[in-house]
């Protein structure tokens, strides 16, 4: 393969303190190998979609614009929510120019001259944003889902494989279906320079069942034995210089199901509900902003507050906190968004828990807001570009990803906000950067909300954060 070719592989939904050896030893080995960074964060919010964006453009949704897994866009869904799983409204604001607002990974590469591919499993949405511009850059896609991948790509897989097994949780079956076509077909036949590989297990099982149910415990071995064949593949010489592994976002505990509009009548229309709300005022002035925070931390069904707040997104109201400094206050934004309340887990070793506003039963598998089972997630790499056997303590995030992906290809990285993450890398030229730690508050009567976060060289990246009633332990 080419100097720097690199294969990421995603592991979706796995929280950095259930990537154990007796569930995943394949994964355990490898990082303890290679370059292990033992405090990697996801972005918020701690959404797919979202994640997925930020890991391939190297930026937080303040700045690439894909805001929420859903959330109010009228020029693209004039009457109800823009829904990024779709493939198809994520198409319609591509072509109305309001979808993305930084360059993908692979038009970085195309416009360099490289190659780059993508095989997944994800949903239709975060598919397209992981490879958002291969079809009309002619990089080849595959999916699991009809109507995504390209056509190529997915009429070679058909006819050596078969057709896509059926969706089931565990998704181990379409897994492993995805995995030879990755190490069967586009490394023999494509020879990516940079490849991506997204399961998407053990986030469907979890949501499914819970995040240590039997059923989420066999989908987490799944993806493992998946990912051992690709080491098996790697070792042999055949694929990639290097590997990446990462998660987009860790899961807590869905303890129950809460109606948001029921609880909000007068706000109606104007909600895209979820463990991370928005809310979208159709006059977003400070005093309506304002009072709109006012009410949200009256209600005990409320986590943690965030405004954005118009022409100025570095200031705020009383109960609040900007929502610039935790990576959000893109124009597309909400003028407030919320959290759902989060608790703490009941004893050691077990998830915290929240409420939530649909799509899983009680019990099972939730994220989206700011807890550190939700935030938390996994980073390493191996091979000829990182250092072995090494453990860094030093705080990133996804938007860290592509720089260090873009620097182990030699390729500029303007255009993103995130860090090359030097220190892992066997060629360091550059200090270790200054790390230090900021907690930012803000109350209104009985509620106050707290975010712990990192300043990685002045870039912040937050570790946590928690709302609690005046006395009340953080979640």
């Amino acid at each position: 393969m080419t100097a720097g070719s690199t294969l990421l592989v995603c592991f979706d939904g796995l929280r950095r303190d259930r990537a154990r050896a007796e569930r995943m030893p394949h994964l355990a080995r490898f990082m303890a190998a290679g370059a292990d960074m033992i405090n990697a964060r996801s972005v918020f919010p701690s959404e797919t979609r979202v994640a997925s964006t930020s890991t391939v453009t190297g930026c937080p949704p303040g700045l690439h614009g894909l805001v929420a897994n859903q959330f109010i866009h009228r020029q693209v869904a004039p009457d109800g929510l823009f829904n990024t799983a779709s493939h198809e409204a994520l198409a319609r604001a591509d072509a109305l120019g309001v979808l993305l607002d930084r360059e993908s990974l692979g038009q970085r590469l195309a416009r360099a001259g490289k190659s780059f591919a993508v095989v997944s499993t994800a949903t239709p949405g975060a598919t397209y944003m992981m490879s958002y511009g291969a079809a009309k850059l002619g990089q080849p896609l595959f999916s699991v889902h009809e109507g995504v991948g390209t056509p190529a790509l997915m009429e070679r897989a058909a006819a050596g494989f078969g057709p896509v097994p059926a969706a089931a949780t565990p998704n181990t079956n379409r897994i492993d279906y995805a995995a030879r076509v990755l190490t069967d077909i586009v490394y023999p036949e494509h020879r990516p320079d940079l490849a991506i590989f997204w399961m998407s297990d053990p986030d469907i099982t979890s949501h499914g069942f819970g995040i240590d149910a039997p059923e989420t415990i066999a989908a987490q071995r799944g993806c493992d034995e998946a990912f051992g064949r690709i080491l098996d593949f790697w070792q042999s010489g055949d694929g990639p210089e290097n590997i990446i592994v990462m998660s987009d976002h860790g899961h807590i505990t869905g303890s129950a199901r809460f109606d948001i509009a029921a609880a909000l009548p007068d706000y109606a229309g104007l909600i895209s509900p979820g463990t991370f709300s928005g809310l979208y005022l159709p006059d977003p002035s400070r005093q309506t902003i304002a009072a709109a925070v006012e009410r949200l931390a009256a209600e005990p069904f409320c986590g943690l507050i965030f405004v954005n707040m118009p022409g100025d997104p570095e200031a705020s109201v009383p109960g609040a906190i900007p929502a610039s400094v935790m990576g959000g206050g893109h124009s597309r934004s909400a003028p407030v968004s919320f959290t759902l309340r989060a608790s703490p887990a009941a004893t050691a070793g077990e998830p915290e828990t929240c409420l939530f506003a649909g799509g899983i039963e009680p019990g099972g598998g939730m994220h989206g807001g700011l807890t550190r089972g939700e935030l938390s997630t996994v980073l390493a790499g191996a091979g000829p570009a990182f250092r072995t056997g090494f453990v860094s303590h030093t705080p990133c995030w996804l938007p860290d990803i592509a720089p260090t992906l873009l620097a182990i290809l030699g390729l500029p990285a303007d255009g993103t906000s995130g860090r090359a993450l030097a220190e892992t890398l066997t060629c360091r030229d550059h200090p270790a950067p200054a790390v230090t730690r900021r907690t930012l508050h803000a109350s209104i009567g009985d509620h106050q909300q707290h975010v712990e976060q990192w300043l990685v060289d002045g870039r912040p990246i937050t570790d946590f954060g928690w709302s609690a009633a005046r006395g009340e332990a953080p979640a």
